[in-house]
């Protein structure tokens, strides 16, 4: 026997209605947050939008990681070079859990930004997060 999901308005609930979850267009007036190194104006320094960040904060919450939590605030938070390897790790366990290319691209976005960091001969640089 299969169960009908029953709405409020006692209407059926499909999940046609959560489609727009996975518009790009949904996002692009959303308040932003900043990954950059020194300076948020620096012209390689990334913007993504608050929501979908979140999105990967609150799964990394959920499987108790480390990192990516952190980022979670609206406060400005560094990340030292071994904090930013344990990112990147943290960025890629979340975003191969979840069926969703809005995260998996703003994951990308961070670990594209990161990874050229932490690869540079010498590096020992922070990178800033920083939400509204």
């Amino acid at each position: 026997m299969q169960r009908q999901r029953q709405g409020c308005d006692d209407g059926a609930v499909t999940p046609d209605r959560f489609t727009d979850r996975l518009d790009t267009a949904t996002y692009e007036h959303d308040e932003v947050v900043g990954v950059f190194e020194a300076d948020p104006s620096e012209d390689d320094s990334v913007w993504l939008s608050e929501r979908l960040f979140r999105r990967l904060t609150a799964v990394a919450g959920a499987y108790e990681l480390h990192t990516l939590p952190m980022l979670g605030g609206t406060a400005p938070v560094r990340l030292n070079q071994q904090r930013c390897h344990s990112l990147l790790d943290e960025l890629a366990f979340v975003a191969e859990r979840l069926d969703d290319p809005l995260a998996a691209s703003t994951a990308q976005a961070i670990q594209d930004y990161v990874a050229v960091r932490v690869r540079r001969p010498g590096w020992s640089g922070e990178v800033t997060f920083e939400g509204n």
